[in-house]
């Protein structure tokens, strides 16, 4: 769910069966695909780690559903199910980029990704989303651990909304403040203005 001022998006949180990943190669990629050289060209890339920008989508109805990673250029991706793959399913209809192993067992022009680590790009707005894991400690104020280590003293009227999202991994974008401290250059304060829960 992506929560902003003046906006409110639901995002679908469904379960992905990987299973289907045959079907869904029929319906995406327009079938099997298969002469043999198309199998023996898939079975070289397979297992190979990749960088792929692009978009994750959900395909199908509950609880038939798929996670499809729509890339930048076109190609589809289908996403193995994993605890990451349930992280980006809060993050349908963003842009972002994953790193990822190409899959071996599913065949056909859809290949498959296993994805180890994500990033999420700049918005339309052009601002980069912090992603990082919230806490609170007390009066002191709501704080934001990011992923390069770096604390941030969450301002504005989202503060104490987040402070209800202790211990959950979040993206915010929002004005970057003035550095808090001068002697603690490791603590930045941003004054947030929209927010996703990314795992609660």
């Amino acid at each position: 769910m992506i929560h902003a001022k003046g906006a409110h998006i639901t995002i679908r949180q469904n379960k992905v069966v990987y299973g289907l990943a045959f079907l869904l190669a029929m319906t995406v990629g327009g079938g099997c695909g298969g002469s043999k050289g198309q199998k023996n060209g898939g079975d070289d890339a397979a297992n190979k780690e990749v960088v792929v920008e692009g978009r994750v989508s959900l395909r199908g109805s509950t609880p038939f559903t798929l996670l499809l990673l729509e890339a930048k250029d076109g190609k589809h991706y289908m996403i193995e199910s994993s605890r990451v793959a349930e992280e980006l399913k809060r993050l349908e209809g963003m842009d972002l980029v994953v790193t990822a192993k190409v899959l071996p067992e599913v065949q056909g022009e859809t290949p498959a990704l296993s994805v180890k680590r994500y990033d999420l790009l700049p918005l339309p707005t052009g601002e980069r989303p912090i992603i990082g894991v919230v806490y609170s400690q007390g009066r002191d104020g709501v704080y934001l651990r990011a992923r390069d280590e770096v604390l941030w003293l969450i301002k504005g009227d989202f503060g104490p909304v987040l402070a209800s999202y202790g211990g959950a991994t979040v993206w915010v974008v929002g004005d970057r403040l003035r550095q808090s401290s001068p002697m603690d250059r490791d603590l930045k304060e941003i004054f947030v203005t929209q927010y996703g829960v990314i795992k609660e």
